[in-house]
């Protein structure tokens, strides 16, 4: 076993899988993988998403000095085909169980998995997942669209302080090797404390543990994150810039040039906005 999970709990019965966190009570895996709907229900008052796909709601987790609140996901597949590879492959949760854990041990920002599991049978392709919840945290248009209605001087220093953490952990990330091919606004967290910003990577489905990623990759992950700008016109350049600065700084000295990635991620960007307006997609 890879000893980044060898302190999860592994838990094989005949209802299904499921691995967990070490801090869970005694006993509170084995109810979950016993019915894993009966959160989902228990707290359907508390609906954080809903599509076709999955199904998100604010739930409460026993842990072993008290609860905890969470974020509990149930992922569907969106069809035949994704059932199929759900039924013969691993599931969804448990990939992105093993993502999150994968972005903590390497100092990267995001909710903290907390458990996985997957029911036997016909069910298989139906997986669950809860992770840490984040209390306070805004995705980053939604932050960014409130922070708009602030005064110009309040805007910009709280900017400029989210710039730097999210060039961190952006940098952090590709430094490590890992890349994500929707890196948008919408799957970055927020939490504005007094003196700073901290920011979180979510939705880990589009992370790839690539070893080493090549500039053309760094630009294009960039590239997605920078589109998601034009929503919110009234950030200047000079955030950008210290974006850059902070990303950069996550790598060896000499080996990113933030002009030079500017340029790139520029380039790209127009070019995404060009497709996205010829699709008639939303520019976000």
């Amino acid at each position: 076993m890879n000893p980044q999970f060898a302190d999860f709990i592994h838990l094989k019965t005949a209802g299904g899988t499921a691995c967990g966190s070490p801090r869970l009570a005694e006993g509170q895996l084995r109810r979950v993988l016993a019915d894993p709907d009966d959160l989902l229900w228990r707290h359907a008052d508390r609906p954080v998403k809903i599509s076709h796909e999955s199904l998100m709601v604010e739930a409460e987790l026993r842990l072993r000095d008290g609860s905890v609140r969470a974020a509990y996901k149930r992922y569907r597949p969106r069809n035949w085909w994704k059932a199929l590879l759900g039924l013969i492959g691993p599931s969804r949760a448990f990939r992105d169980f093993r993502r999150a854990a994968a972005l903590l041990a390497r100092n990267v920002g995001t909710a903290g998995p907390l458990l996985a599991c997957r029911p036997r049978g016909w069910r298989r392709a139906t997986s669950y997942l809860a992770t840490e919840w984040i209390e306070g945290a805004e995705n980053l248009h939604l932050w960014g669209w409130r922070l708009a209605r602030c005064p110009a001087r309040q805007r910009l220093r709280s900017a400029a302080r989210a710039a730097e953490s999210l060039g961190h952990l952006v940098g952090r990330m590709h430094a490590a090797g890992i890349a994500h091919r929707d890196l948008k606004a919408a799957n970055l967290l927020v939490l504005e404390g007094p003196q700073d910003v901290a920011a979180y990577l979510v939705d880990l489905g589009g992370m790839r543990l690539a070893g080493r990623l090549s500039p053309a990759r760094r630009a294009a992950d960039l590239a997605r994150l920078a589109v998601g700008l034009t929503a919110h016109p009234w950030v200047p350049r000079a955030v950008a810039y210290r974006f850059l600065r902070a990303y950069a700084a996550e790598f060896p000295p000499g080996r990113i040039a933030w002009k030079d990635v500017w340029r790139a991620v520029a380039a790209r960007s127009r070019a995404l906005v060009r497709r996205k307006l010829r699709r008639g997609r939303e520019v976000l």
